[in-house]
């Protein structure tokens, strides 16, 4: 049988501990679990057949940001929350560069 792991996280002091919340933040973490051994398990057809047609497959998990000012939109990723964000904020001052639209 194999062991159970589990994790303690520190929760900001401004996070209500309600079991509600307790609730979202599991079931959360583990859908991102889940997610991120989706893309690399051999039991997963499509990641089995890319491999047999001599695929190197790499993937995982990003954060994303967008942007919306009137008709314009912009999104960036990022493996972290904070470089999407720079990304993002490239993107959008190439909208104060003169010239651009």
């Amino acid at each position: 049988m194999t062991e159970t792991c589990s994790i303690k996280i520190d929760l900001p002091d401004d996070l209500a501990g309600s079991e509600d919340n307790l609730e979202v933040l599991r079931t959360v973490f583990q859908t991102i679990i889940t997610l991120s051994r989706e893309c690399g398990s051999k039991s997963n057809p499509q990641f089995q057949a890319m491999l047999d047609d001599d695929w190197q497959v790499h993937c995982g998990l990003t954060w994303s940001a967008t942007a919306e000012r009137g008709k314009v939109f912009e999104t960036a990723t990022g493996a972290t929350k904070q470089e999407a964000l720079d990304r993002l904020r490239q993107m959008t001052c190439l909208h104060e560069v003169g010239g651009c639209p």
